[in-house]
């Protein structure tokens, strides 16, 4: 059985959201033409990620060298690390989903990632680099921006998107394929108020469409 990932990293506000309504679209799409995959939501916004901070390394080090001194905060800690790499790991397909926040995704999504981007899990280091351990897996970035970035050229936002390089970066780190890394880019509705209903459509229209071909 094919499971599917979804990684929603997006703030819950009364605002309309390209993104999540956008991921939503891809999201029906894609269960009415895979009827019998399992689709899960990881929603990072409705609990708190661990970070990688003073408690992480701290629990790993007495797990690593003296685990008889684990504190029941420790386990609890290190049992949810294991929940999202298990998860990840389990998974066949993923989908990230996103605003753009000052050119780079949201510190949950980094933080997310930094806990599942475990060495000799999802990738091994060698001589040469990194080498991926997740082959034939596929992956979808879902990310919304005021400005253009990628979907058409915009004097006035030159700036680089490092948030999606960053996502593909790690895909293709952990082993996914150039031909099975996607992005979907909702970009220029508030650059371009009077053009924000045809952007919508035409988001929606290749949502629908990445769902039926994902």
């Amino acid at each position: 059985m094919t499971t599917l990932l979804m990684i929603l990293a997006h703030p819950h506000t009364d605002d309309f959201s390209w993104s999540l309504t956008t991921a939503e679209k891809f999201k029906l799409s894609y269960q009415k033409e895979h009827p019998f995959d399992t689709v899960i939501i990881r929603d990072l916004f409705s609990e708190k990620v661990p970070a990688l901070d003073n408690e992480t390394f701290a629990a790993w080090k007495r797990n690593k060298y003296a685990p008889d001194t684990l504190t029941v905060h420790d386990k609890t800690l290190l049992a949810r690390h294991k929940v999202y790499l298990d998860e990840f790991l389990s998974a066949d397909k993923y989908v990230f989903v996103n605003p753009m926040y000052n050119g780079f995704v949201t510190a949950e999504l980094k933080q997310y990632i930094d806990v599942i981007a475990v060495p000799r899990k999802l990738f091994r280091y060698s001589e040469n680099g990194p080498i991926g351990l997740l082959k034939g897996k596929k992956s979808l970035h879902i990310q919304s921006a005021g400005g253009f970035y990628h979907n058409e050229k915009d004097p006035a936002h030159m700036a680089e998107d490092l948030g999606a390089a960053y996502i593909d970066q790690t895909m293709k780190m952990i082993g996914i394929a150039d031909k099975d890394r996607q992005q979907l880019f909702i970009e220029g509705y508030a650059r371009y108020p009077e053009r924000a209903d045809s952007l919508k459509e035409k988001s929606f229209t290749d949502a629908i469409s990445l769902g039926k071909n994902f």
